[in-house]
């Protein structure tokens, strides 16, 4: 019967082939000088990027969407999208989810219940209407 593999011969017999054949030591990456690294060419946006992203619409606080079937709300909660399934009931939230980007939201929502058949929807106040976050979380509280 051979030797435990954990036995502190083992470990002793691991320890000598080691130091036998050491491991190559990795090169360090190069150090590139500031002047080289620092961008010399002005910066460029592209204008059709610039475009669509000026006509996503992200001022409201409520988006809505039937995803296979079940109605789903993207909620914003202070710096935070809240997502509720089949109603606005606070029983409804989903307590495993919460995030900072409305994109991410959507797509976890798509993810999760399927594609939207009408797109998404925007609801609720505009940004520039906004009201405090107690006066919002209050509201989420009676819904």
């Amino acid at each position: 019967m051979s030797a435990p593999a954990y036995s502190l011969e083992a470990w002793r017999r691991l320890r000598v082939q080691r130091e036998q054949f050491p491991r190559p030591q990795e090169p360090e990456p190069p150090t590139i000088p500031w002047r080289q690294w620092f961008a010399t060419a002005p910066l460029e946006i592209d204008p059709e990027a610039a475009k669509r992203a000026a006509e996503r619409d992200y001022s409201a606080d409520v988006y809505v969407a039937n995803c296979g079937g079940t109605l789903v709300w993207l909620v914003r909660q202070g710096p935070r999208w809240l997502m509720f399934a089949g109603s606005r009931k606070p029983e409804s939230r989903r307590r495993d989810f919460a995030s900072p980007s409305l994109d991410h939201a959507k797509r976890t929502a798509e993810a999760w219940y399927g594609p939207p058949r009408d797109g998404w929807r925007a609801e609720g106040p505009l940004r520039g209407a906004r009201r405090s976050t107690q006066v919002v979380e209050a509201d989420l509280d009676g819904i």
